[in-house]
């Protein structure tokens, strides 16, 4: 519910920030350093190339460049209007029916 007040969420990289981008809110992303795979560095930086978040390396984060990062976008509407309209192109609300539907497909041509 808080979700729906936000003006920016603090994040990390996992399937968190795929809800987020659902909720249609701007993020400042911290992904988890040293990651399987290092996902949570494609998925932060996939966020940030879609426009709607930016990302903080987990060994750059300090209090000072939080708020500072967190002032710079609260201070400036049309940029924070920009990065919620780019959610959408981030967000696949339907990607759980695509999943399911491929799911489904696959059982049926397996069926004798």
């Amino acid at each position: 519910m808080a979700a729906g007040a936000a003006q920016i969420v603090i994040t990390r990289a996992g399937s968190t920030l795929f809800e987020v981008a659902s909720w249609g809110v701007p993020a400042i992303v911290v992904p988890i350093t040293n990651t399987n795979g290092n996902h949570q560095r494609k998925n932060a930086y996939a966020y940030a190339r879609s426009g709607a978040g930016i990302v903080i390396e987990e060994k750059n984060l300090t209090g000072h460049i939080l708020v500072s990062e967190v002032t710079r976008l609260l201070s400036s509407p049309d940029l924070l209007a920009r990065m919620k309209e780019s959610t959408k192109t981030f967000a696949h609300n339907d990607a759980a029916k695509k999943i399911a539907v491929e799911i489904m497909n696959i059982a049926l041509s397996h069926e004798k």
